[in-house]
């Protein structure tokens, strides 16, 4: 139906009959624009060479640098990190040897102060053991020696009785039974 409408507006127009169409600028271009294109592409490449593309380029370059440096720096943070991180871990490693050290040799000397104390407290068990026997040997000897007193005393006051009294045999064993009960109280 387009169509139609082309073909029947040709025919209307006069004259129109046997000319053709003004041919398209983009289809078919005149060469002095194409050598002016030319000719202005290149002039703005020169001056965007001079102008522009150097210091981009110097930039692009800068930043290639900064770039690589920082991931050398990354890198040489990595490893310092990872050395620090085996340091951290040797001494942390050194502190709990030295800890487990300090603490065995605490167990050590608290066992032999225990032992110490032990010894010492059974010397000093026997020494009042010994002190004890002994005042139980002199407590002794001295009531032997006082038995001794006493049993001679009474033996004299006996003998002094059996002297005064001279009585017979009988009252004579009497007195002997008598004293005999009273030493063995």
């Amino acid at each position: 139906m387009a169509e139609q409408a082309i073909i029947h507006a040709t025919q209307a127009v006069p004259g129109s009959e046997a000319a053709e169409p003004p041919p398209n600028a983009l289809v078919a271009p005149d060469v002095t624009i194409l050598i002016w294109v030319w000719v202005t592409f290149l002039l703005f490449m020169f001056i965007l060479t001079k102008v522009a593309w150097k210091p981009i380029l110097a930039a692009l370059d800068k930043r290639e640098e900064t770039i690589r440096q920082s991931l050398d720096n990354a890198a040489r943070l990595r490893e310092e990190l990872a050395q620090l991180d085996q340091r951290r871990q040797a001494l942390l490693a050194e502190a709990e040897a030295k800890a487990r050290a300090v603490l065995t040799a605490a167990h050590q000397t608290a066992g032999q102060l225990a032992a110490d104390i032990g010894n010492q407290a059974r010397a000093e068990a026997r020494a009042l053991v010994e002190n004890a026997r002994r005042e139980i040997e002199e407590a002794t000897q001295q009531a032997r020696v006082t038995l001794r007193r006493e049993s001679a005393h009474l033996a004299l006051a006996a003998a002094a009785k059996l002297l005064q009294a001279n009585l017979d045999d009988a009252r004579n064993r009497e007195l002997t039974d008598e004293l005999i009960r009273k030493l063995d109280v």
